[in-house]
């Protein structure tokens, strides 16, 4: 990865650690998923909430197993950057791959017609990172069909978009 991409993966842990530590722990890992939940107004104890905790938990394992270094159960930023630029983070075998995706799908699809709205996406920009207005432009970027929904796999190609890019 350039160092343009290891900048924004830098970037992307400062927002993880939320309490200014200089590490990512599991409470600070999964600080997102639940705010987005509350944003949405989902309970967690909901079944959907709950598969989406529970693939957020499992990814965080699969974080700590490829580049928890010193066996500390919380990631630096260079143990962070390392990890995201690894051939096995990328590796269809990695635990956990693609089940925060499909999860979020479902979180995101309010209303279980199979395909997330631009409202419903929008509703994600937070989660992902990105300003609303950004998230507009990439959710038209990404609606291949010019449907006005982004089906599993625009999603999927999105997030997928996004981690790489």
């Amino acid at each position: 990865m350039t160092t343009t991409s290891n900048n924004a993966l830098v970037e992307e842990f400062r927002r993880m650690d939320a309490d200014g530590d200089g590490v990512v722990d599991r409470t600070d890992f999964l600080r997102a998923p639940r705010r987005l939940l509350t944003a949405l107004g989902i309970p967690e104890d909901s079944p959907k909430a709950q598969a989406l905790i529970r693939a957020n938990e499992t990814q965080w394992g699969s974080l700590l197993s490829l580049g928890d270094v010193d066996g500390d159960e919380v990631l630096t930023a260079d143990e962070y950057v390392t990890i995201r630029t690894s051939p096995e983070f990328r590796s269809p075998n990695r635990p956990g791959k693609g089940e925060v995706c499909q999860t979020l799908f479902a979180v995101l699809d309010s209303d279980d017609d199979g395909t997330i709205s631009q409202d419903e996406f929008l509703r994600a920009a937070d989660f992902l990172c990105m300003p609303p207005n950004e998230a507009s432009g990439y959710f038209t970027t990404l609606d291949a069909d010019n449907d006005g929904q982004l089906s599993d796999k625009e999603f999927l190609k999105a997030v997928k978009r996004f981690y790489t890019s």
